[in-house]
């Protein structure tokens, strides 16, 4: 599992190599439960199957499935992630100076993208930094509320949020 563990992608910000092994241990216990099960448990219990070729074959399938599937979400959060830093090795990044803590980089960072969106795509923008409760709990954009609130459909205001969400790169 250590193998496997040091071939998943990414940097200690997003899988150290301990959360690495750990998931991968997870992922064996659960294809040792699974095993037993297959076939309304036809395979016996763990004791009889652990040396036999077939289950060989499983849990190596299912450990490589593992590390590929993890492999795949830390490259699709990479541009999310990309120029993060550690704060436990740069403490200083989360010392706060003040009230208005990254507002001038934040104005800067609207009004060149202002210039990007259409006048629906502002509108939103405006609601949204306006509205916390328009972002769901997993960093969403909640599309049903903000589509009531702009008195659009759902598919249009989705599809305009998706088009903001290429504009700045990013998933909204």
């Amino acid at each position: 599992m250590w193998k496997i563990s040091h071939q998943i992608s990414g940097d200690k910000a997003t899988s150290s190599l301990e959360d690495n092994f750990a998931d991968l241990q997870v992922a064996a216990l659960d294809a040792i439960i699974g095993y037993e099960k297959q076939g309304e448990g036809k395979n016996g219990k763990f004791d009889e199957f652990c040396d036999t070729r077939g289950f060989d074959k499983y849990i190596k399938t299912v450990l490589w499935n593992s590390k590929n599937n993890k492999g795949a979400r830390i490259t699709k959060k990479a541009s999310i992630l990309k120029g993060v830093v550690s704060t436990n090795d740069n403490e200083e990044v989360i010392q706060i100076e003040g009230d208005n803590i990254g507002s001038i980089e934040n104005n800067i960072f609207f009004e060149e993208i202002k210039v990007k969106l259409d006048e629906k795509q502002r509108k939103i923008l405006k609601l949204i930094i306006r509205d916390p409760k328009l972002i769901t709990e997993k960093g969403k954009i909640n599309i049903l509320r903000l589509s009531k609130k702009l008195n659009l459909t759902w598919k249009e205001c989705f599809e305009k949020v998706n088009q903001m969400g290429k504009i700045i790169k990013n998933e909204l």
